[in-house]
């Protein structure tokens, strides 16, 4: 009799801590156990064949995640809204956690669309006065054209330190618009070795297509396919020990 109470005690005590989630942990379950012991166990290397065919199913997602960003990069006010899409998904592949590709893009182009057009929209408003100066400044030689030189190379400074973490930090966290232009900016100076190898990736291709401007010629329709999608990529190689970094930082 006293053993069925015993029962009937710890049954009714199990059934109040599964209903108390903050306080209770259940007990770890005779499959959570076989699959620790598995996950203990070496894995196997994969073989070369195996890594090819890894390497051929990586690029073809970066084929059409490419060709996703071209359709949706065609508005012009979307280009922020596509940046931000393209970046949550090479975050997920670069740690092979991404599903279909068509269906991760579109609900990260969807989710992050208002406040990714926002900044884009700044920006570009910001990038339209510069060049604004920097026509004045051209057809002028007085005071007033001095001044500009020295707003001008502060503003352009400004920007592109702020400009390359905008979308990157957008497709990780969420925040109001005036943070995003802030954080981006801060976490830029803070991290430099991170912001320059931003800013490399995307500024050496503006760079060299303007010494050799031959090579846009044979190599334009590939940012097309695929190429952007794979600058996008190395990028949030980079960004993964970086939002470590944010996230823990002890």
């Amino acid at each position: 009799m006293s053993n069925n109470n015993n029962t009937d005690n710890t049954e009714k005590n199990v059934i109040d801590k599964e209903t108390n989630n903050s306080s209770y942990v259940p007990d770890i379950t005779t499959q959570e156990k076989i699959a620790n012991e598995h996950s203990e166990e070496p894995k196997e290397k994969p073989t070369r064949a195996q890594k090819f065919f890894r390497l051929l199913d990586k690029f073809g997602d970066l084929f059409f995640l490419n060709m996703y960003f071209t359709l949706t990069c065609i508005p012009i006010i979307t280009i922020g809204a596509a940046f931000t899409a393209l970046y949550t998904v090479t975050n997920k592949m670069v740690k092979d956690e991404e599903g279909p590709v068509r269906q991760e893009y579109f609900k990260a182009f969807k989710a992050n669309f208002k406040p990714a057009t926002i900044v884009w929209m700044i920006d570009l408003v910001y990038i339209i006065l510069m060049y604004i100066q920097y026509v004045y400044m051209a057809l002028n030689d007085n005071e007033a054209a001095k001044i500009i030189l020295v707003v001008l190379g502060f503003e352009f400074i400004l920007f592109a330190f702020a400009f390359p973490l905008q979308f990157p930090v957008i497709a990780r966290y969420e925040n109001t618009v005036g943070n995003y232009l802030k954080n981006s900016l801060v976490l830029a100076i803070a991290n430099l070795s991170v912001w320059f190898r931003t800013f490399f990736i995307w500024v050496f291709p503006v760079v060299l297509y303007y010494l050799r401007p031959n090579y846009l010629v044979y190599t334009w329709f590939l940012w097309l396919l695929v190429l952007t999608a794979l600058w996008a990529y190395i990028c949030s190689m980079f960004y993964e020990k970086f939002y470590q970094k944010l996230e823990n930082p002890q």
